[in-house]
């Protein structure tokens, strides 16, 4: 009896053993499968929905990208945006920084591009091209590989359809259908060539017919001219990114194209985030919200010597023709502006070398003399700036009838009070300064001065209307410069960018002359010229010019600097380093 009964006390003990075992291994298990649960949860929603985390892992595609292109893959950068942008087709005369930001060279390609440190020009989407003996023929043979982000193959079609929808008159294309002005046609040759015929040639037909952003003809044909003009969002191109979404008025979201005919970048995500106030946005650099941005240039100066914030994040400057200038634009068709030596007391009443040390804090800026890249040779060297002088400035608007008739300390003429309006964008920092600037010295010359501040999108509309008085902005640059869009009375209105209405014949013979220029040097002594002709006229008052400068985390590497810039598709993040699955 005792024994049978300790046999069963130790059958009972190795029962409840065993249970508990098992009941030890199922709560493993589900603590795994919870684990597992959860951290799935977390990458998509990190991946924002991404289609290739919603399938349960990594596409072939990604896995075959990463055995071709190894290196460190994956995390995202977030670039701080400080204006979303109007549109997301590249060719909408609405198209602004921030759209050629997000787009180009992401979303969209060129036949041709620019190697970042020779600044000449080689194939992209073409495999080659060739230009005829008289410049007016060039011809682009196109990659068999190239691609669209959907699949499609990038042909000949996709490359006129792109230039016949620029060049149609019913399309908001002005502004890009000034460069195209000497093409006469595209002709598709064969499936994957196409020719470009010039009536006339132009020193920058091969950059500009080699520059188009080509668009899939397949997504963007129309029937309705208005259908394609009101297309801006949704954009679909042959570059290394595809659109993602747009979160209006808080960001645009691109995803690695994981098919992309070429190297695929490392980066999986390009998040561009809409945060305009500039103290926000370097608050959420500090916080961990953005990872690159374009500070102001008394916020780069002051940080880029801080040696805590030089542990975190790279402090970037660099020179390169995109820097371009910021200026005070006189709108000429106004009565207060419409005399070349009120434009030059405008200029004369504002101490820019001040502004550069003083407002900016940036000893790297310098006040330029026109509308050319300083260190480039298309500006004449033979001109300085005008310099800062007050009573110079009282003698040219008493010279030009501007003076105070009734006592009231405002100068008037013909019974016009020199009262203007000063139109700048809202919520920018810097805008708002360089305004009251303008306020405080025009008040010491009698004349006063309202600040108007307008949204972006309401700022641009009213520019590109010329509704304004005086206004400031900036231009970005580029490796050589045309300034016919700018700059020749033909632009004046109808979606050209000769806001100001500068209508001046001798400079329109001179822009037109070095458009069919082909020996550079040549063509920098009639730019030598015309610059002259700018800087005597004023219609800019052209403040200052500056390196780009940026502020990136330190867990970007590879961040090489050309003479073109930097390039972030060559970026990656270190595996232990990386914040985003």
């Amino acid at each position: 009896m005792n024994g049978r009964s300790g046999l069963m006390t130790f059958f009972l003990f190795f029962f409840l053993i065993l249970l508990i075992f098992l009941q030890y291994l199922q709560m493993v298990q589900s603590d795994r499968l919870y684990n597992r649960l959860n951290e799935l949860a977390v990458s998509l929603e990190r991946s924002g929905g991404d289609r290739a985390f919603q399938a349960g892992g990594d596409s072939e595609s990604e896995v075959a990208s990463r055995q071709k292109h190894p290196g460190d893959d994956g995390d995202w950068l977030i670039w701080r945006v400080g204006i979303e942008p109007s549109t997301l087709n590249p060719i909408h005369t609405s198209s602004d920084v921030p759209t050629r930001w997000i787009t180009s060279g992401n979303i969209f390609e060129t036949l041709l591009e620019y190697d970042p440190d020779e600044l000449t020009l080689r194939p992209l989407l073409a495999e080659s091209y060739e230009v005829s003996d008289d410049g007016l023929e060039i011809i682009y043979k196109i990659r068999q590989d190239a691609e669209f982000s959907d699949g499609q193959p990038v042909t000949a079609d996709d490359v006129v359809f792109t230039f016949d929808t620029i060049m149609n008159p019913k399309i908001n294309a002005a502004s890009l259908a000034s460069y195209f002005q000497d093409v006469e046609k595209a002709v598709k040759l064969e499936e994957r060539k196409v020719k470009f015929v010039m009536s006339r040639v132009y020193f920058k037909s091969v950059e500009m017919t080699g520059g188009m952003p080509i668009l899939p003809k397949h997504v963007y044909e129309f029937d309705d001219p208005q259908d394609f003009n009101r297309n801006i969002s949704n954009p679909v191109g042959s570059g290394p990114y595809v659109f993602d979404r747009w979160d209006v008025g808080r960001q645009v979201v691109l995803r690695r194209n994981n098919d992309y005919w070429g190297k695929l970048p490392n980066l999986r995500q390009m998040v561009y985030r809409f945060i305009l106030n500039d103290t926000a946005a370097l608050q959420a650099l500090r916080s961990g919200q953005a990872d690159f941005m374009r500070p102001l240039p008394e916020q780069f100066t002051e940080l880029s010597e801080n040696e805590r914030f030089n542990e975190d994040f790279k402090c970037l400057s660099y020179w390169t023709p995109s820097a371009g200038y910021f200026y005070i634009a006189w709108n000429q068709d106004r009565p207060f502006f419409a005399d070349k030596r009120v434009r030059q007391a405008m200029t004369l009443m504002l101490d820019r070398e001040s502004i550069c040390r003083d407002l900016l804090r940036s000893p790297d800026a310098v006040v330029p003399t026109g509308p050319f890249y300083i260190h480039g040779d298309q500006k004449n060297p033979d001109i300085e700036p005008w310099e800062y002088n007050i009573e110079k400035a009282a003698k040219l608007l008493d010279e030009a009838g501007w003076v105070d008739t009734t006592g009231d300390g405002i100068r008037d003429k013909d019974g016009i009070p020199f009262r203007f309006r000063y139109m700048i964008v809202s919520g920018t920092s810097l805008h708002d300064q360089m305004a009251r600037l303008v306020k405080d010295q025009a008040a010491q010359l009698g004349i006063d001065v309202q600040i108007e501040p307008y949204e972006w999108s309401i700022f641009i509309e009213r520019l590109q209307n010329r509704q304004f008085d005086a206004t400031n902005l900036a231009w970005q640059g580029a490796v050589e410069a045309d300034p016919y869009q700018i700059w020749h009375s033909s632009q004046i209105g109808g979606g050209g960018s000769n806001y100001v209405g500068f209508d001046h014949p001798e400079a329109d013979s001179l822009i037109e002359k070095a458009r069919k220029t082909m020996d550079r040097q040549e063509r920098n002594a009639i730019y030598h010229e015309f610059h002259s002709i700018i800087h005597e006229e004023q219609p800019y008052t052209f403040v200052y010019t500056r390196p780009e400068q940026r502020f990136l985390h330190r867990r970007f590497h590879n961040v090489k600097r050309y003479e073109l810039g930097i390039d972030p598709h060559e970026w990656y993040v270190p595996k232990e380093l990386q914040r985003y699955d």
